[in-house]
């Protein structure tokens, strides 16, 4: 089986490295249009790459073609792709908002899996969420899903139109931690910590806390329990974000990040 890889980004790459750990460099082919990429792609990964595919370079039977091209550029790509994809070939798109509706009129071809991983995927650790379509067979599947797995963790679900509510959770999720670590960060150091100890003293916080989660079994709210002394300082903190209503500030964004992946599938519907 080769793998063909279509858009040669930052998502793109981290595939390109995950399948170079358990696939052989001629059975993974790179499309990417821009010249000077294609020069640097091949002399750092070593991989056929090629502007665009052709009747030398056609997605054969048995083979699986990657999509992360941008949503926007979905059609264009699709369309010069089509004429060179066999109809038992696999295609695993990893564009937000890009149905497998629409990804067949595009394609031609139901054997499609959509999927959407997350920042974790460029080293190892991406959370992510598939959905396969029902023209897909079991052993095409468990390729989707290789695949998915080098990139991190990941989940099956059987509704697609979940994968926009799990774009805005674990798509959009690394921003929404990052935005609170960046808002504690900025008050230790109105405290008085230099910026470099906050930062520090910040993430250390943040990898601990994850890390005792994976090992306790906690729940988040368990944990959060755990730590909160009836009248202690954690208490305060809490008792603050309650009477600002932080939770639904919380859901508010999250809603929101899902209602934009939503709109996403109808600029491309």
């Amino acid at each position: 089986m080769r793998i063909f890889v279509v858009g040669v980004g930052n998502l793109g790459a981290a595939v390109v490295r995950s399948l170079q750990r358990s696939c052989a460099h001629y059975d993974i082919v790179l499309v990417e249009r821009d010249p000077k990429d294609r020069e640097a792609l091949q002399a750092h990964y070593g991989c056929t790459v090629v502007e665009q595919l052709d009747s030398q370079h056609r997605v054969g039977a048995g083979d699986l073609l990657v999509l992360t091209v941008k949503p926007q550029d979905a059609a264009v790509a699709c369309t010069m792709i089509a004429p060179y994809l066999d109809e038992s070939a696999t295609v695993l798109s990893m564009m937000a908002g890009v149905s497998v509706d629409t990804l067949a009129s595009f394609l031609k071809t139901r054997k499609i899996a959509r999927s959407m991983p997350n920042l974790g995927a460029s080293i190892g650790e991406s959370a992510t969420a598939y959905f396969c379509d029902a023209g897909l067979l079991s052993h095409e599947t468990i390729g989707v899903e290789a695949v998915l797995s080098a990139l991190g963790r990941c989940w099956r679900i059987e509704r697609e139109d979940l994968l926009d509510g799990l774009t805005a959770v674990a798509g959009s999720g690394p921003a929404y931690l990052c935005w609170l670590a960046e808002h504690v960060e900025k008050t230790a150091i109105e405290f008085g910590l230099s910026k470099e100890d906050a930062h520090a003293v910040v993430l250390q916080t943040f990898r601990g806390t994850m890390l005792y989660l994976e090992q306790s079994g906690l729940t988040f709210a368990e944990l959060r329990a755990q730590v909160t002394s009836p009248q202690g300082t954690t208490a305060a903190a809490m008792s603050i974000l309650k009477e600002r209503a932080a939770d639904k500030a919380i859901t508010d964004a999250v809603v929101a990040a899902r209602k934009r992946a939503s709109e996403l599938g109808v600029i491309n519907n």
